[in-house]
């Protein structure tokens, strides 16, 4: 057995998950299908044990975090076919979007060290968030999969803004120890370009050991709905209020004993205070060969 592939058969068509298991029976990889109940760190680690080196998670961001849960601070491989509806993760990799470009990186291309991140007992690849966007993932997903994705985009916005969540947090680092009350605050494995147009904003490395601290201040829902339409023109850093930082670790508090965030896309509710911080170099990742074509972007 060459390594096992994690399948989320909700995140991509059905004929490309059948074609893609045929695919990787053919070049010697088992496959497990991901469902409601599966351990996925669980099943990792027994086969770890047995000698696998290579896991290959196809989905979205949200299969990729439920992957790699039990792989940071490993020996072992990961590498990503994408079949999610964002794929911020295998973008930042450069990994080709379509299924047999990218099962061709995962069986042969370059092995690379990347950073990931923790949050309490939790790794996380792409950031963790506060505020309006945990509602935001929600109502995303309130009409399923098969919802139109632009539809569902201004029905989650419409409704998160009605919502008008905000939190308080204390925020302790070796950079800033501050109270803060916001809508938006997110925690970022390694800096986002925030002055690409659009929500896919990329990052430019995933090797520079540092978590990115974003936030938007408390303001009016007309101001908020403003501020949100300069992020999606690249125009963030003129938002007025607009502030960010760089750290190793930090310790975000709250009033509240437990919070929901949204981590790689997907939701969780965990106990406060939060503790962050950054694991360099602490992922192994199977990305294309350096001057290969057919890359992620």
């Amino acid at each position: 057995m060459n390594g096992t592939l994690f399948l989320n058969r909700n995140s991509g068509p059905k004929a490309d998950a059948d074609e893609l298991i045929a695919a990787a029976g053919e070049a010697g990889l088992e496959v497990v299908e991901i469902v409601p109940d599966l351990d996925c760190a669980h099943e990792i680690r027994e086969r770890v044990g047995r000698g696998v080196k290579l896991f290959i998670a196809c989905g979205g961001d949200g299969t990729v975090h439920h992957v790699v849960q039990a792989l940071v601070q490993s020996d072992a491989v990961l590498a990503v076919i994408p079949f999610g509806t964002y794929n911020h993760f295998a973008r930042d990799l450069n990994i080709p979007l379509d299924w047999k470009q990218a099962l061709e990186v995962a069986l042969a291309g370059d092995t690379r060290q990347v950073d990931a991140a923790r949050v309490n007992e939790r790794f996380f690849i792409n950031n963790v968030s506060l505020g309006l966007y945990p509602d935001l993932v929600e109502k995303r997903e309130e009409h399923g999969r098969d919802y139109p994705r632009w539809k569902a985009r201004l029905y989650a916005f419409y409704a998160t803004i009605r919502k008008y969540r905000h939190v308080t947090l204390a925020v302790e680092s070796d950079v800033l120890d501050e109270v803060i009350r916001t809508h938006v605050f997110m925690v970022s494995n390694n800096s986002y370009d925030l002055e690409r147009v659009g929500a896919e904003a990329p990052r430019e490395t995933l090797e520079a050991g540092r978590l990115s601290v974003y936030w938007l201040p408390h303001t009016s829902r007309l101001r908020l709905t403003r501020m949100v339409a300069r992020y999606m023109t690249g125009r963030v850093r003129q938002i007025p209020g607009f502030r960010s930082f760089r750290t190793t670790h930090m310790r975000v508090r709250s009033q509240r004993p437990l919070l929901r965030v949204g981590i790689d896309g997907e939701l969780f509710t965990l106990p406060t205070p939060f503790v962050l911080t950054i694991v360099p170099h602490g992922l192994n990742v199977r990305v294309p060969r350096e001057g290969a074509l057919g890359v992620g972007r």
